[in-house]
């Protein structure tokens, strides 16, 4: 007897199985997850995908151990849908409601995923003309459940947000340091990753100019406007306002996402997850996330 799937519930737990399937089928495994150790074997496979097992701390492992979706009880295609919502900035509430998710489950993969893009989010160097600038925002205790007793005892604090902008598609943006200016926490986090050779374009800040005009060594040169960092707040404002608010603990992930979607390539949320999602060890557990970790 011909049994007919007329909820297509096989058809969807096939589609996943091949999702996921060939979204591993090139990542590479070079050492084991766990122990860190590069001798390991080939030990067959699940679900079409590669296994192994390690010969030191003898535990067994997949091409999908500690990726973004490891452990998510939840299917693939789930996942897929999500990170094309994240791309197109839709709210927590909006995701929840059109995956069948809760709010809680959609803010911790927005932080799984805002974690992952945050890893290799800086450049190694930036070069050519490099445009720096920075923004102030204040202090922002969004989820603290003290919130209103550390506000009470100590006013909230400025957060120096750099941004700055190289040649080949290159940018950094991130919190330095809290207060006020800080000459050597700049030169450890940012002026590091100036090239020597390079030309430094200031922008509305007498510290940066002052560092600018000392590596320039009082060269002028004309250089057209580049926007992304002339405008940094006004467009970093209107984009943290998506998110109501972001806690300054996150800041920093939020940041790396606010970099990707303001880089000269033009990218799909297939894009994010093949280039910047499924490389290396991305994956981050929900009780990590809890944790309060400084910007810095």
């Amino acid at each position: 007897m011909l049994q007919h799937d007329v909820e297509l519930k096989k058809f969807d737990l096939h589609t996943n199985k091949v999702l996921k399937r060939d979204f591993y089928k090139d990542r590479v495994v070079e050492v084991c997850p766990l122990c860190g150790s590069n001798w390991h074997i080939k030990y067959g496979f699940y679900n079409g995908i590669q296994r192994y097992k390690c010969k030191v701390c003898q535990k067994t492992f997949s091409r999908t151990t500690n990726s973004l979706w490891s452990y998510s009880k939840k299917n693939a295609r789930t996942w897929l849908e999500f990170t094309e919502l994240m791309t197109e900035n839709k709210t927590l509430k909006f995701c929840a409601e059109k995956l069948n998710i809760s709010i809680g489950t959609a803010f911790y993969w927005r932080h799984k995923v805002l974690q992952a893009l945050s890893i290799d989010s800086t450049p190694d160097i930036l070069s050519g003309v490099v445009h720096v600038g920075k923004v102030i925002l204040k202090e922002n205790l969004k989820g603290c459940r003290n919130a209103e007793i550390i506000a009470s005892s100590t006013p909230r604090e400025n957060i120096w947000v750099i941004g700055a902008k190289g040649q080949d598609d290159s940018m950094f943006i991130k919190p330095i340091f809290k207060h006020q200016w800080d000459r050597r926490a700049f030169n450890e986090k940012v002026y590091s990753k100036i090239e020597k050779a390079s030309h430094i374009a200031p922008y509305g800040d007498k510290y940066i100019n002052s560092i600018a005009m000392r590596h320039n060594r009082n060269k002028s040169i004309k250089v057209e406007a580049e926007y992304r960092i002339k405008y940094l707040w006004p467009n970093l404002k209107k984009w943290l306002s998506i998110f109501h608010g972001v806690a300054s603990k996150y800041l920093k992930r939020y940041l790396s996402f606010f970099i990707i979607m303001n880089l000269d390539k033009v990218l799909d949320y297939m894009d994010l997850i093949y280039d910047r999602l499924f490389i290396g060890n991305r994956f981050i557990r929900t009780d990590e996330i809890r944790i309060m970790n400084s910007p810095f």
